[in-house]
């Protein structure tokens, strides 16, 4: 945890009415353990009372405005960069009950030999296999382990997740997604399964990826090895696999209870908020489809997702319950 990331934190349970006095004296004993730790907090206090005194006022009403009517040039990605700072002052103090979730154990269902491990929605946990090997999973998300042979086997179910695979030349890792399957001896990688798509991101080491056969289908792609920061995307109406490079430590944000957006479509955007929450954000309207956002939020915190959009964007949001339904404020 970095110390800004620290200092948020710790900005969070300061705020909830809960916090107990054991906190504030740890909270203190943080403070004064170092003076990059009172930079930090100071630095934060600043900057979200500068943001929320002015988030209303004329100057940042024509800002939004500029930013949505700008074209493709550099001015635009001033505003871009200014959204992004926006965005961060406001999301960075909010409650930490996705990291605290993250703490609790997965479910572990065990029927005979077969042994599967799940997380619920807004819930990130760890799990260490027999050999040392790490599965982090996502929200969500659930995967099956077999270790019985001489191959460790794991079939990636439903959502994420991060593996960090202990070293063992006699005991390949396999790892099941859909129709791929990712191999590997040693390394750290993230898998993603969704309705449309597999992802495998390579944070460091070397996997090879393959397509399961199936009998009767057409030649499987070419088997395909990464190298650390290129993420494959494969998809079942592509003949082979998109290679890219990533900065991974964005890309895997979410380890550490955050979602990272860099000049995401804004309806992308929410579709990845929604995963970590039962309180569903609903875009009404084709004047948000055209809406791009850039920053660093905390996942599964809807209500402080949406605050940051309205600050930025002439965004009105309206929440009934477990929905909030956003559309534009003004004409396009």
């Amino acid at each position: 945890m970095t110390v800004h990331t620290a200092a948020a934190d710790w900005d969070a349970r300061l705020r909830n009415p809960d916090c107990s006095d054991a906190e504030r004296d740890a909270f203190r004993a943080w403070y004064e353990a170092d003076p990059s730790h009172r930079e930090a907090y100071e630095l934060l206090q600043e900057a979200v009372s500068s943001l929320l005194s002015v988030a209303h006022s004329p100057e940042m009403r024509a800002l939004r405005d500029a930013a949505l009517n700008a074209g493709p040039t550099a001015e635009k990605r001033r505003y871009a960069l200014v959204a992004c700072l926006a965005v961060f002052a406001l999301m960075v103090p909010v409650a930490a009950n996705f990291l605290r979730q993250g703490n609790a154990s997965p479910g572990q269902i065990e029927t005979g030999a077969e042994t599967y491990y799940a997380t619920a929605v807004g819930q990130r946990s760890g799990i260490t296999l027999e050999d040392g090997s790490v599965i982090t999973l996502n929200t969500d998300s659930r995967v099956h382990v077999d270790y019985s042979g001489e191959q460790r086997l794991i079939t990636l179910l439903k959502g994420q997740a991060l593996f960090e695979v202990a070293k063992d030349p006699t005991r390949p890792f396999i790892v099941t997604a859909g129709a791929q399957r990712v191999v590997a001896l040693g390394t750290t990688f993230d898998v993603r399964l969704n309705e449309t798509a597999v992802e495998v991101i390579l944070v460091e080491g070397k996997v090879e990826i393959e397509e399961v056969p199936v009998s009767g289908r057409k030649k499987p792609a070419p088997l395909v090895q990464l190298a650390s920061g290129e993420r494959l995307v494969a998809t079942p109406k592509a003949s082979r696999p998109e290679v890219t490079k990533v900065d991974t430590s964005k890309a895997t944000s979410w380890r550490e209870g955050y979602v990272t957006f860099e000049n995401t479509p804004l309806t992308e955007a929410i579709a990845e908020m929604n995963r970590y929450s039962t309180v569903r954000i609903i875009p009404e309207g084709e004047g948000l489809a055209s809406l791009h956002i850039t920053g660093l939020f905390r996942a599964g915190q809807q209500a402080r997702f949406t605050e940051a959009l309205q600050v930025y964007f002439p965004i009105e949001a309206q929440r009934d319950g477990n929905v909030i339904v956003l559309k534009m404020s003004q004409p396009r």
